[in-house]
């Protein structure tokens, strides 16, 4: 299991806070000054980890430096849906044209590491395009990036949201102020605890 070792800033007493302090795209560390991950003195701008929310948002300046380099990396693997107007959920605009018998994305997509102290937490595959239902264009379907910017929203924070978490295993240690994360197949461990038939 990797573990955050250093106690959680709490700001916000009812939100578990860790502190991000970059984010890489496969291996490239995105260039977001080091201010933008720290809180102010009223917890602004302050990571909290929420099973509440379904995906996750980040700062405008962090999320312009993802946004710019994951289109970078995928310009050959895929076709971004060129609308300025649609804005999934009110805060994603990076969307994609995906053929519409696809259930997966394609393959290829670069991994993005959310870097803590201690930890790193990557997201791949799967778990970077949610395919919006109903959402049609043609023969294609409307997939979108599932990292958001959280100032759309009018909100002052990194938020990682449930989407992100699935097969994860998240320990909360409130008494040592801390969390530990691992990737682990839910289904799998299900069995092996015998929550399974």
């Amino acid at each position: 299991m990797v573990k955050i070792n250093d106690p959680l800033p709490y700001y916000d007493r009812v939100a578990y806070t860790v502190q991000l302090e970059g984010i890489k795209v496969n291996s490239k560390i995105l260039p977001v000054p080091k201010t933008v991950f720290q809180p102010d003195h009223t917890g602004a701008g302050q990571t909290m980890v929420d099973s509440g929310t379904q995906f996750t948002f980040l700062l405008g300046p962090a999320y312009t430096a993802l946004r710019t380099e994951f289109l970078a990396q995928t310009r050959r693997v895929l076709r971004v849906l060129n609308d300025p107007n649609y804005v999934f959920q009110g805060a994603m605009d990076l969307c994609y044209l995906i053929d519409s018998t696809r259930t997966v994305p394609p393959p290829g997509l670069p991994s993005v590491t959310l870097m803590f102290r201690g930890a790193e937490f990557s997201v791949s595959g799967e778990k970077l395009l949610y395919r919006v239902p109903g959402s049609l264009r043609g023969r294609d379907s409307v997939w979108c990036f599932t990292f958001g910017n959280s100032e759309l929203l009018g909100i002052e924070a990194f938020v990682i949201g449930h989407h992100h978490q699935q097969n994860v295993w998240m320990e909360y240690d409130l008494a040592g102020s801390r969390i530990g994360i691992a990737e682990v197949k839910c289904d799998d461990a299900g069995r092996q605890l015998g929550l399974h038939d």
